[in-house]
C-alpha cells in the first residue's frame, strides 16, 4: 500500500493513518526543501502520530518535491547522515528502531535503488527513537551523484503502551561538522563542488607546475 499524505491534514490524515497495521506500509513524505547548496536540512512531520509500537514494519520515502532532486558533490564527505527521529510519549527507553535504508532515483512511479540496502544506526533516549543512514560509508556510490530521495524500511520496537507523538523529524546533515562539506538540492545548483582543501592543493600544484615550465623556458633562452 502506498500513501502520499504529506499535504493532507486533520480528519482525512487521521483516517489514513489509522489504516496502518502490522503489514508493511509505504508512505511518501515531501520534505519541502528549497533549492540551493546546503549543509543540513530538517523537516518536522507528524504523519506517524498516534501509531503504537507493536513491532510492525513501515516503509517511508523522503523526497524533495516536484521538480527537485538531491545532489551529492565531491565535497559531500562520508559523514553524510540521513536521520529519522521519532518522538513517543514514553518517559524512558521505548526501544530501538531496526531496519535498512538507501538512496534512490525515480522514473515516474518506479523507485530505482542507487545502492544495496544499508543497515541503520539506532539509538533511543527519553522517549525519542533515532535511526541513521550513512549512504556514503559504503563502496560503489560515486560522486557527483543525483538522487530523488531516501528510503527507510523500519521495524518498530514492541512497546505497545508507547505511541508516536508530535516532535518527529527527518534530517539530512554532516555528523562530523566539516565546514566545507556540502550537498545540493536542485535545480539551479553546481554540477560539482570539491572540498576547499582539495581546491587549494590543486591551485598550488598548478602554480608550481607553471613556475617549473617557466624556469625550463627561460633556461633554454640563456646564452
Amino acid at each position: 500500500m502506498k500513501l502520499n499524505i504529506a499535504n493532507l491534514h486533520g480528519v482525512t490524515a487521521a483516517l489514513l493513518l489509522s489504516a496502518i497495521t502490522a503489514a508493511a506500509n509505504e508512505i511518501t513524505f515531501d520534505i519541502g526543501a528549497s533549492s540551493g547548496v546546503k549543509q543540513n536540512v530538517s523537516a518536522p512531520f507528524n504523519l506517524l502520530n498516534g501509531i503504537s509500537l507493536q513491532g510492525q514494519t513501515i516503509s517511508i520515502n523522503f523526497v524533495f518535491g516536484p521538480g527537485h532532486f538531491g545532489r551529492l558533490f565531491t565535497a559531500s564527505d562520508s559523514s553524510l547522515t540521513a536521520g529519522l527521529s521519532l518522538q513517543t510519549n514514553w518517559s524512558g527507553s521505548p526501544g530501538f528502531l531496526d531496519g535498512t535504508g538507501y538512496l534512490f532515483d525515480q522514473q515516474g512511479q518506479q523507485i530505482i535503488p542507487l545502492q544495496p540496502p544499508q543497515l541503520l544506526g539506532s539509538a533511543d533516549n527519553n522517549g525519542l527513537m533515532f535511526a541513521a543512514l550513512f549512504p556514503l560509508q559504503t563502496a560503489g556510490l560515486k560522486v557527483p551523484r543525483d538522487f530523488a530521495g531516501i528510503h527507510f524500511d523500519l521495524t518498530l520496537p514492541d512497546t505497545p503502551s508507547a505511541l508516536i507523538t508530535t516532535g518527529s523529524s527527518f534530517d539530512l546533515f554532516f555528523s562530523d561538522n566539516n565546514p566545507s562539506a556540502r550537498f545540493g538540492i536542485g535545480p539551479g545548483i553546481p554540477r560539482d563542488i570539491v572540498p576547499e582543501g582539495t581546491a587549494t592543493v590543486l591551485l598550488f600544484s598548478i602554480g608550481l607546475a607553471g613556475i617549473a615550465v617557466g624556469r625550463v623556458y627561460f633556461a633554454g633562452r640563456v646564452t
